[in-house]
């Protein structure tokens, strides 16, 4: 019997520190020859990648008659779910829509679409409450990036050269005491200019990092938002608006009872 909680125990704490743990999204790019660009997700020691896809031979089993003609029946089956899928969701509209007519006949009622004030409100306030948090969650760190100047012309190259570090320390400058950017070493960017070659190459490794916990609280804080700007869109309809829905909302919850008594 003292096993049980001892399970129970081990399995909160993997949940509790599953929830801690930050979520490490890891981007490498080199651009100097063939353009070579990958994407992992890496969580404690387990890493799962992500780009590039791994290319697989062809099975040749797959193209014989017997398989070809399984996988075109496959298809066949697929489809016509997909069309009786369809036509279940098109009746499931058309029933919705009338239950809704019949509704506002009874009631006298017919829900307004939001405009599109409304909806730019909705939009600025999903943006403040999950940019302002988002920057306080997410983390970049720069392992390393090596930015390579060149042209193929000496003058350029310098010119090029001189451009990006001075864009480097105006990047630097803006982000370093943020918040998101606070693990960034300077000497991890680093910028060269190659005389010899033809074009301009990047080389570098960025981690962004954040975890699960916070990824629910984004959650949250778009759905507190969201929820506010409807409570204050239902503050500002007019009295008939409201004594109409409240009609509508008490024949709902009439018909609902009505169903139930009916089963």
């Amino acid at each position: 019997m003292k096993l049980i909680p001892v399970i129970l125990l081990c399995l909160l704490a993997f949940f509790v520190l599953l929830f801690v743990v930050p979520i490490r999204i890891i981007c490498k790019i080199q651009t100097a020859g063939k353009v070579d660009f990958s994407l992992a997700v890496q969580v404690l020691f387990v890493r799962i990648p992500i780009l590039p896809v791994k290319k697989r031979l062809p099975n040749i089993r797959k193209f014989r008659r017997g398989a070809l003609e399984r996988l075109y029946a496959k298809k066949q089956k697929k489809a016509e779910a997909a069309a009786r899928k369809k036509e279940k969701k098109t009746q499931k509209k058309e029933l919705k829509q009338k239950k809704q007519e019949d509704r506002a006949k009874k009631t006298g009622y017919t829900p307004k679409k939001r405009g599109v004030r409304h909806i730019i409100k909705l939009v600025l306030a999903l943006t403040r409450a999950l940019l302002g948090r988002f920057g306080r969650y997410l983390r970049v760190d720069i392992a390393y990036l090596e930015i390579t100047a060149a042209t193929g012309d000496a003058a350029n190259t310098a010119i090029l050269y001189g451009w990006l570090w001075a864009a480097m320390e105006n990047f630097w400058n803006l982000l370093s005491k943020t918040r998101m950017f606070g693990r960034i070493r300077k000497d991890s960017i680093s910028i060269y200019a190659d005389f010899l070659a033809e074009k301009p190459s990047v080389r570098g490794k960025i981690i962004f990092s954040i975890a699960l916990w916070q990824l629910f609280a984004l959650l949250i804080a778009g759905g507190g938002a969201a929820l506010s700007v409807e409570t204050e869109a239902r503050k500002n309809e007019t009295a008939e608006q409201r004594e109409a829905r409240r009609r509508q909302e008490a024949e709902a919850r009439a018909q609902v009872i009505r169903e139930l008594k009916n089963r």
